[in-house]
């Protein structure tokens, strides 16, 4: 029997995790919008029609809430990869970690559409969200702390970002979770503050360079 050998490299392109990433995300957020369903009955009245959206009330904010967060998430995933040119093993294995949270968001989001008020659908959700977030900062930590991986383009402009913005999605989780407790509807609309987080955090450019940025 032939042994097989293997060309392996220290570093190279993350062409393809991009686009395996980009493709999770995408059907992601597609999947999201799957738990709204059009009633199917004929000659339904408006009547019949207004009670029937009112019952989808809480599919439609997990569908707004989770795609927010979600659309947020991926595009912090691109700002970490435009950063640098390149990959390694590492940042491939971390990457699918974050995948595998990203894939669980509809479900956990639908979890909040078939059980309105139930507070363990909001942990879940909550706890699928945070464990995402986390994922993702221990991704983008990883990557951007190499740095020989960092792209020198004069077009482009290091941003510094404050500790309390970076670990915004694990702290909104927690919170989440404890006002689930007291509150489900503040629970999820807390998760509003997360894609708000730009206005904030990425609106003072820094001219130092990209190694003070750590």
């Amino acid at each position: 029997m032939k042994t097989l050998h293997l060309f392996l490299k220290r570093a190279h392109r993350h062409d393809r995790l991009c686009a395996v990433a980009d493709g999770v995300y995408a059907i992601a957020l597609t999947l999201l919008v799957l738990d709204l369903k059009v009633p199917e009955v004929a000659g339904i009245t408006n009547r019949q029609l207004t009670a029937d959206l009112y019952h989808q009330i809480p599919n439609f904010v997990a569908y707004v809430i989770g795609f927010l967060v979600v659309a947020f998430f991926w595009m912090n995933h691109h700002r970490i990869f435009q950063s640098v040119t390149v990959c390694d093993e590492r940042a491939l294995r971390l990457n699918l970690i974050h995948l595998l949270f990203i894939s669980l968001a509809p479900y956990s989001a639908s979890l909040i559409g078939h059980y309105e008020g139930d507070r363990i659908a909001t942990i879940i959700f909550s706890a699928n969200l945070g464990l995402a977030s986390l994922s993702l900062i221990g991704l983008g930590q990883y990557v951007l702390a190499k740095e020989e991986w960092r792209r020198d383009d004069a077009t482009g402009t290091w941003v510094k970002v404050p500790w309390w913005s970076v670990y915004a999605g694990p702290l909104l989780a927690l919170m989440s979770i404890v006002v689930s407790f007291v509150s489900i509807d503040a629970a999820l609309m807390l998760w509003i503050l997360l894609p708000l987080r730009d206005l904030f955090a990425l609106d003072r450019r820094s001219s130092d360079s990209p190694s003070a940025n750590n």
